[in-house]
């Protein structure tokens, strides 16, 4: 429900500064164009991040209240380049808070709707969402956004390509960048959805060019410069420290999960295969190994923006052979551990060595890919819209493929041992 006009007024009055409020007896409006956009990002069990950019307003009034109460009232104040990332705190876990933000002009953003993390200690089931592969073209439109926000996760894990910034025109500057960033951010569709869930992402290659790796680093290093501040400046990492973007965060008693960066580490995807050839890097790999050893989640949820194998083409982990099975057998007796992955633009469940699981996922709007021919391992697949939808409690995950039309067109329930490479 939008803010009352009442709400508007008071909201505008909080914090030391005042906001302007337009004459005439309708709601403020929501923004036009591509002027400002909002998301609500990185929630934990006792924190989120309101991440605002605008190129109008340099000021923002914050309302958070719990289903009783206003939790804070605040104005946030927007850096030169019309942004900001404003932590919000000391919250309590496994609570949904409403986020109504009010920008100057009397322009509404949101509200949004987020819902904090079970404690870790908290044995209640959980949904998530997973996808890949958002294009705000119409030509790309199904009403799969519609049915993501029906689904009702608790939390949406983005992997990578959100937004597409390479196809014309193609972005080179921070201008065009942040011009791509927030003319998906301010989609009718995309804000919909992502009022109504909190976010935790990463990027694949789109976000600064196609099948990027490290050498792409070199080779345009004020392209991609520009491409990564503008990446960080909408979707900010709580606590992140230069070049480091993969991170885990719990989900209650039952989930832990696992994002990992496989561009910005990796080597030349033509480089010959071998020892020294990486997807991850040593320090990113062991990071891994021991967060999943040392875990006490009863699932182990690991998403890696490219597939483990069978993918088309030469940028996923079917041509980094040898870090990827160094990392299969140091899983090895590890319950409950799950990957899932994007990039190739149709659905996919996959069993890899030692039984190792994987679901690959995608598109939420984009061209549909072409699987290549069967192989061992292959279980199933699906060229269609899609997100995975990820159930989980003290016994069981359940991982379905969800098309356009809400239905669960793919469906596994699998248990900690079913889910133990051996």
């Amino acid at each position: 429900m939008r803010p009352s006009r009442r709400d508007v007024l008071r909201l505008a009055a909080a914090g030391a500064a005042r906001l302007a409020i337009g004459c005439g007896d309708n709601d403020p409006p929501h923004p036009a164009g591509t002027h400002h956009a909002s998301a609500i990002l990185e929630p934990d069990s006792q924190a989120f991040t309101i991440a605002l950019w605008s190129s109008l307003s340099r000021k923002v009034a914050v309302e958070v209240r719990d289903s009783s109460n206003v939790v804070l009232t605040t104005i946030v104040e927007l850096d030169a380049a019309g942004r900001a990332a404003a932590l919000v705190d000391d919250l309590a876990p496994s609570t949904s808070y409403q986020v109504s933000l009010l920008a100057e002009g009397g322009i509404v953003l949101g509200p949004h709707t987020v819902r904090t993390a079970p404690a870790p200690e908290d044995t209640r089931a959980v949904r998530l969402a997973v996808g890949a592969d958002l294009d705000p073209d119409p030509s790309f439109d199904s009403d799969l956004l519609v049915q993501l926000a029906a689904a009702a996760p608790e939390l949406y894990v983005s992997i990578g390509d959100f937004p597409y910034t390479d196809n014309g025109p193609v972005a080179q500057t921070v201008a065009e960048y942040r011009a791509r960033h927030a003319e998906l951010r301010t989609t009718p569709k995309v804000r919909a959805c992502f009022d109504t869930i909190g976010i935790r992402a990463i990027y694949d290659d789109h976000e600064f060019r196609n099948d990027w790796d490290a050498s792409w680093v070199m080779k345009e290093p004020a392209r991609y410069a520009a491409a990564v501040q503008v990446w960080d400046e909408f979707f900010p990492v709580r606590g992140a420290t230069g070049e480091i973007r993969y991170r885990s965060w719990r989900w209650g008693a039952n989930v832990e999960c696992f994002l990992l960066d496989t561009r910005r580490f990796r080597s030349a995807d033509a480089d010959p295969d071998g020892p020294a050839k990486k997807m991850l890097g040593d320090v990113q790999l062991a990071w891994l190994v021991d967060g999943v050893k040392r875990s006490t989640a009863v699932f182990k949820l690991i998403f890696t923006t490219v597939p483990l194998d069978f993918a088309t083409g030469d940028d996923a982990w079917h041509v980094f052979t040898n870090e990827r099975d160094r990392m299969f057998a140091q899983l090895v007796g590890v319950p409950g551990v799950c990957f899932f992955s994007g990039d190739q633009h149709f659905f996919a469940a996959h069993r890899h060595a030692y039984g190792i699981r994987e679901f690959q996922v995608g598109p939420l709007a984009r061209g549909l890919g072409m699987p290549g021919p069967p192989a061992p391992g292959v279980l199933f697949r699906s060229v269609q819209y899609n997100f995975g939808q990820l159930d989980a409690d003290d016994a069981h995950l359940t991982v379905c493929g969800i098309g356009a039309d809400g239905s669960c067109f793919y469906k596994e329930t699998l248990s900690a041992a079913d889910l133990t490479p051996m």
